[in-house]
This record gives C-alpha cells, structure tokens and sequence, in this order.
C-alpha cells in the first residue's frame, strides 16, 4: 500500500467531505423539487377539469395581470409530446423498416421512423405552460 504525506490525505478528506456535503444539499433540493412538481400536476389537474367545460372551449391562452405571467393551454389531440425514443423502441423500427422496405438508405429509414412515430407523439392530455412576460 502506498503511502501518502498526511498534507495530501488531509486535503483529500477534506475536499470528500465538502463533496458530501453539496451531494446532500443537492439530494434534499432534488426532494423538494420532486414534491414541488407533484404539487404543481395535482394543480394542473384542477385547472384542466375547469379548461373542459364547454364555455372554456375556445381559449387557448390566459393571461394573470398581477404578474403579467400567461398561460397557454395546449389542449387533448392538439399538440405533440416531445420526441424521445429509447434504444429498444429504435431496434424494433429499424427491424421492421429493414425487414419490409427493399430500399435502404438513412433518408428512408430515418422518414419511416418519423411517420411510424408520429401517432405515438399525439398528446391525448392536456398541457398548461406559464409563459413568464420577459421570455
């Protein structure tokens, strides 16, 4: 075992400690913001059963004049989830457009990925977004 100047050990340990402590801060910020978001869903919640009400039908965006902050509202098969594709979704696409296509080059490849996972991205929820009034 190597042996090391009790200086160098002594900054080591102390630098260990400094990271432990900002990995905690960082876990219980992580926490709050988990939390935060749950709370913030089960509002959303409430703002959407209000939303489908039929005299609501036809706004797409409010506005709150105390802070100037806007709310767009992105209503049920109106709006695309964002993309995102894990490796195993990949595999089964690329194994079915190399399996029935005969011409295989990445411009068609990537074209059948996109239109195979264009109904997926379709949201059947709704979204609401706060739009801060210098964004």
């Amino acid at each position: 075992m190597r042996h090391f100047d009790k200086h160098t050990m002594d900054a080591l340990k102390q630098y260990l400690r400094n990271y432990r402590e900002i990995d905690n801060e960082l876990r219980d910020l992580n926490k709050t913001v988990y939390e935060k978001r749950d709370a913030r869903k089960e509002v959303e919640k409430h703002i959407t059963q209000i939303l489908e009400r039929q005299e609501f039908v036809e706004y797409n965006k409010l506005k709150l004049e105390d802070d100037g902050s806007v709310f767009r509202i992105q209503r049920p098969n109106n709006w695309n989830k964002p993309w995102a594709l894990s490796q195993k979704e990949l595999q089964k696409l690329l194994d079915e457009y190399f399996q029935s296509n005969s011409t295989k080059n990445s411009e068609e490849c990537f074209k059948f990925i996109c239109e195979r996972r264009k109904k997926d991205l379709v949201a059947t929820e709704f979204n609401v977004t706060r739009v801060l009034p210098d964004e």
